[in-house]
């Protein structure tokens, strides 16, 4: 009977151990997700901030190449400096427009590395079309 009692007695007391412990563990899990949901928002708000910024750069750009156009229609002639130029701007553009649609799709480790190269095309892009109307 004795022996029953304390067989008892330490039962109970593994049941109460783990349960303390399962506790600490489901902490824990939340913290960590909390951490995560953190992160997600802050790189959500990343991308949406990028993606705001790109299309107002874009918005200013587009409208260079329509003042561009209209010189052309006007009579101006490219040199074939400037056609290089417009085909290499165009192939950017383009690489940009299909990022623009993968902003949000970005995970936390290539956001770093996906952003600095989308600005730094941005800028090249904005620079030639500047070049190029600047040549006019």
């Amino acid at each position: 009977m004795k022996k029953l009692k304390w067989i008892f007695i330490a039962g109970i007391c593994i049941v109460i151990l783990s349960a303390c412990s399962n506790n600490s563990q489901k902490k824990s899990d939340q913290q960590s997700n909390v951490i995560e949901n953190t992160i997600s928002e802050e790189l959500h708000q990343a991308h949406c901030d990028l993606l705001a910024k790109a299309n107002e750069e874009l918005a200013n750009i587009n409208q260079k190449v329509r003042d561009l156009n209209d010189k052309i229609k006007n009579g101006e002639k490219l040199t074939d400096a400037q056609n290089a130029a417009l085909d290499e701007f165009e192939v950017k553009q383009a690489s940009i427009n299909k990022r623009m649609h993968e902003i949000k799709n970005i995970k936390q480790e290539d956001w770093e590395n996906f952003k600095a190269t989308f600005e730094n095309d941005m800028k090249d892009i904005l620079a030639t079309i500047d070049k190029i109307l600047s040549e006019f």
